[in-house]
């Protein structure tokens, strides 16, 4: 993938099923909040709640008439929970939609009649229920338009992210044309093992989770005997592992199985997954049969120099024990790529076999400095930092690093790291000009923690130690203010 050679399909795929979510959603989301409003006022949500203790406790609905429903209504308290108890149970609201609970022998089957038509009305004209793929009805034209509408934008986004990460290598490896092919049959074939499995339903199916999956088929006909780089961690211990594409393949498509079996009531199309995943496969094993090998070097990230293969090579030449050539092969990684974590740890973790030396301060610096611009890799800088320390023989870190490093650990948690690198600093430099600062910074740390007492001291600290400074006179401000 290149800017010169773009996966235009993917692109337009992307496009095309975010137009269709953000021109469809302000009017389903009006529809949606006049069925909820109907259903709650019209009584509709009593007479199934009622309907539903009764299926609960005997199995069936002994007796339901207009007077009961209306000579015990609930309080919202307990209406709305058991309604979401009454929605989450699948086979429920299945046998209620066809009629096998509320049956025309009970006395209330008009009155739930003539207001559960009006609810599915009101739903009818949703996209969802227009265009989505519903099995009781089986048209051709569901089972094309679902793969391009979404429930909700968490799903868009989830299913967006996944087609492009997939899409882009399947779309350069196997053409355009044969990528389209492709990715709109195994959505097809997604509808269909779907379908099959739920012939009475009239709940839509939406989402472009299929087709995706499709692509995945296709990925693993492509790639399933290549090894793909898998990073694993044991603690502090970490590495990179060669594992064969088809591995991976296997765990997800049975994951999928798995999430079937154990989660009977979810609204998650495990089945559409499995559908789209093996028409994908089928598909991609004809083109590749009857159309010529696809082109696996899409999955390359460049020649024998590229930095994946740099980093195979590094690794293997740690294994054998060749530090000298491994970190020259990290150095190459890093000019290619100067923020590839993994190649800055590895050199860290090389150079503190000769902490004496200039290049073991240089890699600390270079793993430390990257590690502070992601806030979450904060135990990470702090273990880096700790073992620095340890191993180093009198620590050359550069002050503003070091400065810097204060308020990041008091602010990520680790008071006490930035505590000891002051006190440091207080017995090697004290007349450094950001003293004041840190310690006015750890100060106000402390009394955001509700340590009083050591925030005064500080304080004290700083009034005595810097009477002339900025600093000085809002520490005063505060003491008096704490005494106040």
């Amino acid at each position: 993938m290149s800017i010169k050679n773009p996966p235009f399909v993917t692109i337009a795929l992307i496009l095309v099923n975010c137009i269709v979510f953000f021109a469809f959603l302000s009017p389903d989301t009006k529809l949606y909040r006049e069925a909820e409003e109907y259903y709650v006022g019209s009584d509709l949500a009593l007479i199934e709640a009622k309907a539903f203790e009764q299926y609960r406790k005997f199995g069936r609905v002994m007796s339901l008439t207009p007077t009961e429903v209306n000579g015990s209504r609930y309080p919202k308290a307990k209406l709305y929970p058991l309604i979401n108890q009454m929605r989450g149970d699948r086979e429920f609201m299945d046998r209620l939609r066809k009629g096998e609970i509320i049956t025309p022998d009970l006395e209330i089957h008009p009155l739930w009649k003539e207001k559960r038509d009006h609810l599915e009305g009101i739903l009818s004209e949703t996209s969802s229920m227009a265009f989505g793929f519903r099995p009781a009805y089986w048209d051709l034209q569901g089972m094309f338009t679902h793969m391009f509408l979404h429930g909700g934008f968490m799903h868009l986004l989830g299913n967006m992210v996944f087609l492009w990460l997939a899409g882009c290598v399947v779309e350069l490896a196997w053409g355009r044309i044969a990528y389209l092919v492709i990715y709109l049959a195994g959505g097809l074939s997604a509808a269909a093992l779907f379908g099959l499995a739920n012939l009475a339903s009239t709940q839509p199916l939406v989402g472009a989770s299929g087709a995706i999956s499709a692509l995945m088929g296709a990925y693993a006909v492509l790639y399933g005997r290549r090894k793909i780089k898998v990073f694993y961690s044991l603690g502090f211990f970490f590495n990179y592992t060669m594992v064969p594409g088809f591995v991976i393949l296997v765990l997800w498509i049975g994951n999928e199985f798995f999430q079937l079996l154990i989660d009977k009531g979810s609204h998650v199309a495990y089945l559409a997954h499995v559908g789209g995943f093996f028409g994908g496969a089928l598909l991609a094993f004809l083109c590749q049969r009857y159309l010529g090998q696809a082109d696996k070097r899409a999955l390359d990230s460049g020649g024998e120099d590229g930095v994946p293969q740099l980093m195979d090579q590094a690794l293997r030449k740690v294994e054998t024990l060749d530090i000298a050539g491994a970190r020259a092969l990290f150095v190459q990684v890093l000019g290619k790529e100067p923020d590839n974590r993994a190649a800055l740890m590895q050199m860290f973790h090389l150079d503190k076999l000769t902490p004496g030396s200039v290049e073991f301060h240089d890699s600390t610096r270079k793993l430390i400095t990257h590690l502070m611009k992601d806030r979450q890799a904060h135990w990470e800088t702090r273990a880096v930092y700790r073992e620095y320390l340890e191993k180093s023989r009198g620590p050359k870190l550069p002050r503003t690093m070091v400065f810097s490093l204060i308020p990041y650990f008091a602010s990520t948690g680790h008071l006490d790291e930035a505590e000891g690198i002051v006190g440091m600093l207080m017995k090697k430099a004290p007349d450094l000009p950001r003293l004041p600062e840190s310690l006015l910074y750890l100060a106000r740390a402390c009394l955001k923690e509700n340590n009083r007492e050591k925030a005064r001291s500080y304080l004290q600290v700083i009034c005595l130690r810097y009477p002339n400074s900025r600093e000085c006179t809002v520490a005063r401000r505060i003491l008096e203010d704490q005494e106040t």
